[in-house]
């Protein structure tokens, strides 16, 4: 009971301060909010990943390309992702000095390049959500957050095959199912509380296809804690773990319901 209480507790304040930065935040505060949740998020995921040869400037300056590319259109996404494996690759030429670090150079590299391309480019179409319209993020906020809730609640009960036994173990086809058939039903009520201008059996199967990629999406940020062999990324919110562990679904389905609105939607 006291784990539930703090889970809703923390929340309950996350919902609020979601909803206050995507109503009220001009374009540049709201980027840097969200630039500090991802490199919190990226500090986590280097900590699960332990790279050998690390250069945190280095993915931190490239993450801050990524806000310039998604926030002042200066610079395109293609240009990012160029000029951070050319960076990181003068760092690493520079930094191996040592033929036993070879062994993990791929690894290494790997990480590097892993934090802009799996964390920040994926994460800031969040950004490029909220620039179409607040509506639209809160959709997708509303959407994954209930959609999760029905997995959990009527999975555990419930569910019997499982799908993700490494990865994700308590996770289940009938969680899966009951993801689906809930985020679709909350896709509906969004509408009715957050209107947008879209049909409503389109919306509603947009918001069961996120249902589905949400749980596909959390399972593999669940593979990087089972191969550190940690439970949680961090434990800056009480009750939920790391900002990593909050974001996890997002990665997939942020970039995903801004395409659908991009091309079928609109």
């Amino acid at each position: 009971m006291k784990e539930f209480i703090k889970r809703t507790t923390t929340a309950f304040f996350l919902v609020l301060l979601a909803y206050f930065s995507i109503k009220y935040l001009s374009d540049p505060l709201f980027s840097v909010f969200l630039y500090i949740i991802i490199a919190v998020s990226v500090y986590e995921f280097i900590r699960l990943t332990e790279p050998n040869v690390l250069s945190k400037f280095l993915i931190y300056l490239n993450g801050v390309l990524v806000a310039v590319s998604f926030t002042f259109k200066i610079i395109s996404v293609a240009d990012v992702i160029y000029i951070s494996i050319f960076s990181f690759g003068l760092f690493f030429l520079f930094s191996i000095k040592d033929a036993s670090k070879l062994e993990t150079f791929v690894r290494d590299f790997g990480i590097h390049v892993l934090a802009i391309v799996y964390l920040f480019i994926p994460l800031y179409f969040i950004f490029s959500l909220r620039s179409l319209g607040g509506n639209y993020l809160i959709f997708l906020f509303f959407v994954i957050a209930i959609g999760d809730s029905g997995a959990y609640f009527l999975g555990r009960p419930f569910g019997k095959h499982k799908i993700y036994p490494v990865a994700s173990p308590k996770k289940s086809l009938e969680g899966i199912i009951s993801a689906v058939i809930t985020a679709g039903f909350t896709g509906w009520i969004s509408l009715l509380l957050f209107p947008i201008k879209v049909n409503v059996y389109i919306a509603v199967l947009t918001a069961a296809l996120i249902g589905l990629i949400s749980q596909l999406s959390d399972p593999v940020e669940s593979l990087f804690k089972r191969a550190s062999g940690k439970k949680d990324s961090g434990s800056i919110l009480p009750g939920h773990g790391g900002a990593f562990d909050r974001v996890d679904s997002y990665i997939f389905c942020g970039p995903f319901l801004y395409y659908v609105i991009k091309y079928f939607w609109k």
